[in-house]
C-alpha cells in the first residue's frame, strides 16, 4: 500500500468566500511508515454520522459546483462536479466538536480518489476581521488506488477569504481543532470523487 507524506501549499477560506490557489505538494516519503501511535478520530460505521457533516459550494457566491458527502458500506464518499465558472470549489466539514488530538502530529487517512488534488480541513473557532479562518492543507490521491496519506499539522495554513493570514492568527494547534473535513479547489472542471475508510490521529509511539 502506498504511503504519502505532504509538504503543502497554503488554502483555506471561510465559508461563502473563493478559496486561494495552491500548488499540489504531496510526494513519497520513506518515513511515512515510521513507527506511530495511531488514535480513531471518525468513526464511519457510527451511527447517524451523516448528520455530523455539512456542505459548503461555491454556489454561496453564485458558484455552479456541486458536492457532498454521502455514506455507503462504512466510508465517506465526497464526491459531486466542479464548475470554474464562478468559482470552482465544493466542501464538506463536521459540525463543531472535540477530537482526541492533543498531542498529535498529523492525521492519517485512507482514502481511494480520482488522481486529483485535495485539501484536508481543520478550523478552531479563531476568526479574524469577523471571518472564520481556515486552516487546509493539500494532499494528492492516486486514481482508482487505496491509499494511506499522512497530513502533518504543521503543513495546515490559515487564510482568510482566500488570503493568507499567517502571523496575524495562531497556527494551527491540535488540541484546539473543532472541525474536520475536506475541500477540493485544483482549478478543473468536471467530476470528482473521494473515498475516505478512516481518519485516525498520529503521533510519536512511546
Amino acid at each position: 500500500m502506498l504511503s504519502l507524506i505532504l509538504t503543502t501549499a497554503a488554502l483555506a477560506a471561510p465559508a461563502g468566500d473563493p478559496p486561494a490557489a495552491t500548488e499540489p505538494a504531496a510526494q513519497s516519503a520513506e518515513d511515512a511508515n515510521a513507527e506511530v501511535e495511531l488514535t480513531e478520530v471518525v468513526d464511519f460505521t457510527r451511527e447517524q454520522e451523516a448528520e455530523r457533516w455539512i456542505t459548503v459550494n461555491d454556489n454561496v457566491m453564485g458558484g455552479r459546483s456541486r458536492g457532498g458527502p454521502s455514506f455507503k458500506d462504512d466510508t465517506l464518499i465526497f464526491s459531486g462536479a466542479t464548475n470554474t465558472n464562478g468559482g470552482g470549489f465544493s466542501s464538506i466539514r463536521t459540525k463543531p466538536q472535540e477530537w482526541p488530538l492533543d498531542g498529535a502530529e498529523g492525521l492519517r487517512m485512507r482514502v481511494r480518489g480520482d488522481g486529483r488534488t485535495y485539501q484536508a480541513d481543520a478550523s478552531t473557532g479563531v476568526k479574524a476581521s469577523n471571518f472564520r479562518v481556515a486552516y487546509r492543507a493539500d494532499f494528492q490521491t492516486v486514481k482508482d488506488e487505496w491509499v494511506e496519506v499522512d497530513v502533518p499539522f504543521s503543513k495546515f495554513r490559515p487564510t482568510v477569504m482566500g488570503q493568507s493570514v499567517a502571523g496575524r492568527v495562531p497556527e494551527l494547534a491540535a488540541k484546539d481543532v473543532r472541525t474536520l473535513g475536506f475541500m477540493i479547489y485544483d482549478g478543473q472542471d468536471g467530476p470528482f470523487k473521494l473515498e475516505v475508510d478512516w481518519i485516525k490521529a498520529y503521533s510519536p509511539a512511546p
